[in-house]
């Protein structure tokens, strides 16, 4: 089990035993009312899939009562919030601690248990590359939309820049262009949907960007077309699978 790319086993060896973990299903927020008065229920926005838990049960051994005790202290320290990942499930989550309980199993010997609030299930990061190329179709794996980073390299000055397919509005669901302006030859430009920045060559660059969205990708094909006022750039896609 790791926690922000910490190894918990490797960390603390002898001193912990990992045990069951478990990925609980998400809350599902749904909109549909009945009406007394009515035959039939009146459908309400489309179901939301909010938080879900993650389960992991440590035993703690300890040389004295204080090494079990600090022992304990120090992986719900490692364990507050981040990146998750289980023994023997090929995926990340995201999430933050909130339960962690200790119960006594004899002499400097404890139960630990963690519960995590969590939010991202995803695979690992994905890279695309396009060289120099006008359109290019992406088939997402996963079952929900995904933040994706698009990073440009313009082999020449470019005036006006257009990404289509990476971008839509939230509630028609209508695709919307993203547009970046006054690209520099060989200056990278990161679109970064997971961040929510835009840089070049690390300044900040969104002044010259019009977008009403960040760009993410749908599971699925996404055709993506690339629309340069002068030269082409070579574009990377990176982005995660995500899942319910």
């Amino acid at each position: 089990m790791k926690v922000n790319g910490i190894d918990l086993k490797e960390k603390y060896g002898s001193k912990i035993r990992i045990g069951q973990q478990t990925i609980r299903e998400r809350t599902i927020v749904n909109f549909t009312n009945w009406i007394d008065e009515y035959d039939n229920p009146t459908p309400g926005q489309e179901p939301k899939h909010k938080f879900f838990d993650v389960e992991a049960e440590l035993i703690v051994i300890g040389t004295s009562k204080t090494d079990a005790e600090l022992t304990v202290s120090n992986i719900i320290a490692d364990c507050r919030s981040g990146e998750i990942e289980l023994d023997n499930v090929d995926l990340i989550l995201t999430g933050e601690l909130k339960e962690a309980e200790k119960e006594f199993k004899k002499r400097w010997v404890y139960a630990l248990s963690l519960k995590f609030q969590a939010w991202d299930k995803m695979e690992s990061e994905v890279t695309v590359t396009i060289d120099d190329a006008s359109g290019k179709m992406v088939d997402v794996a996963g079952n929900l939309e995904t933040p994706c980073i698009i990073e440009l390299v313009p082999s020449g000055a470019i005036t006006k820049y257009t990404i289509k397919g990476a971008a839509r509005d939230p509630v028609t669901g209508e695709a919307e262009d993203i547009v970046i302006k006054n690209l520099s030859a060989g200056k990278k430009v990161i679109i970064d949907g997971e961040a929510c920045t835009v840089t070049e060559d690390g300044a900040n660059k969104y002044e010259d960007t019009e977008m009403w969205e960040f760009p993410t990708l749908l599971p699925g094909e996404n055709a993506l077309t690339f629309t340069s006022s002068s030269v082409p750039c070579d574009v990377t896609i990176k982005y995660k699978p995500r899942y319910i």
